[in-house]
């Protein structure tokens, strides 16, 4: 449903003048010209903003959260549309937030991109921000983060939002020609190959890739299984962040096909050691959710066999970006050649908003003192013991969202 329909007009000093239409609606099927996994278009944008994936989002995380979800669409004099935002906006410690559609299952966040998006240079696209800002409902502050600077040779206008770089940035593997090639780039140490061979001494090891729900239902579970119990043993928050679980399930359950979800298993005999869930779109392979069986499988690095074998599968099928997503892990640097800076912008529109910005900056100090590094994990046991007395429990406080930088 169309909740918002404005066309502006903003006057350029000494020039022509940049005449917009906004809509703002509560569903991205409002918009036909919203990419879906398998319709893209000439839009440009990563797989999570696709609307199929988005639709999975509304019916899970945005549920759970109850966030106003705000699908915003601006085309230009012509009815070009210039770019098309999936936003929302959550209260969070009384503070009505505005950001992306996220979650903490979202690796870059950005504007759906059309050609026309092009041609916002820094004033106009700080103009057509008023305009946005004005056909959308109240709000306190506005958190735009894990925003890459361009996206299929297309650059992001909302660079021009007084950004900031993040801490930490995205890292993919682009995949060459030929295979000789590839094997070359994927990095070997002595320790890894004796395992390998000792693996696979009495036993098949293999990737197996689901080619059916029912099969990627059974991935998907020897997945939550694992990973819950790393999260378990490393203490940081994992499925109680609310609606990640059920999206998950409900996108592997609702997606025809499995498309765009990918669902692989690392098999030593009769025995998963390794599983991932990820995404594809286009060309780029989203490399997002892994676990590994634990006890003696351990030495065997079985992650590692998941990397490798998942890389020469992609290599097979034509893939040319193998995206490894956000995160400064080590063992990144050993496959990746492509660095994503992502970045964050923190605009606040009111004294409430002014007060949550320097809030999160006095909590981000506070988190990154020895104390705090040493109690936090306390916290999840916490709430996981609670959680299973009180299952529809969710987290409270700051770790609310773990996605949202400020808090």
């Amino acid at each position: 449903m169309i909740l918002t329909d404005a066309s502006r007009v903003d006057p350029v000093a000494g020039g022509p003048a940049d005449t917009f239409r906004i809509r703002v609606a509560d569903t991205p099927s409002a918009f036909p010209d919203w990419p879906r996994s398998d319709r893209q278009g000439s839009a440009r944008c990563h797989v999570f903003q696709c609307a199929d994936i988005l639709e999975v989002w509304l019916d899970t995380i945005g549920a759970a959260r109850r966030i106003r979800a705000l699908f915003v669409g601006v085309s230009d004099a012509a009815g070009q549309t210039v770019m098309l935002l999936p936003l929302g906006i959550e209260r969070i410690r009384g503070v009505r937030v505005l950001g992306f559609l996220d979650g903490t299952v979202v690796d870059y966040s950005q504007p759906v991109l059309f050609a026309p998006a092009s041609n916002l240079d820094a004033d106009a696209m700080k103009r057509l921000w008023q305009d946005i800002r004005a056909a959308l409902p109240g709000f306190d502050v506005a958190v735009f983060d894990k925003m890459p600077t361009e996206v299929g040779g297309q650059a992001n206008p909302l660079m021009h939002l007084d950004v900031v770089q993040m801490p930490e940035s995205g890292h993919v593997m682009s995949l060459p020609v030929g295979q000789e090639d590839l094997e070359k780039r994927i990095p070997v140490s002595k320790r890894h190959v004796r395992y390998m061979r000792q693996l696979a001494k009495d036993q098949a090891v293999a990737l197996e890739v689901a080619d059916s729900p029912e099969q990627g239902r059974q991935f998907l579970d020897d997945m939550i299984e694992n990973k819950t119990r790393k999260f378990h043993e490393t203490r940081v928050p994992g499925f109680e962040i609310p609606g990640k679980r059920a999206f998950y399930d409900e996108a592997t359950r609702r997606l025809a096909n499995l498309s765009p979800i990918h669902l692989s298993a690392v098999r030593a005999g009769d025995t998963v050691v390794a599983s991932h869930w990820g995404l594809v779109y286009e060309d780029r392979f989203y490399f997002l959710m892994t676990a590994y069986a634990g006890g003696e499988w351990r030495k065997f690095s079985p992650g590692r066999i998941l990397n490798d074998e998942l890389i020469r599968w992609c290599h097979t099928h034509g893939y040319r970006w193998f995206d490894f997503g956000i995160g400064d892990e080590v063992y990144k640097y050993e496959y990746c050649d492509v660095v994503v800076p992502l970045h964050i912008a923190v605009i606040p529109v009111s004294l409430r908003g002014r007060l949550y910005v320097l809030t999160g900056a006095l909590l981000t100090r506070l988190r990154a003192s020895r104390l705090w590094q040493r109690l936090r994990p306390y916290k999840w046991i916490l709430l996981r013991s609670l959680k299973s007395a009180k299952p529809d429990a969710p987290p409270s406080g700051d770790d609310a969202d773990a996605s949202k930088t400020t808090h």
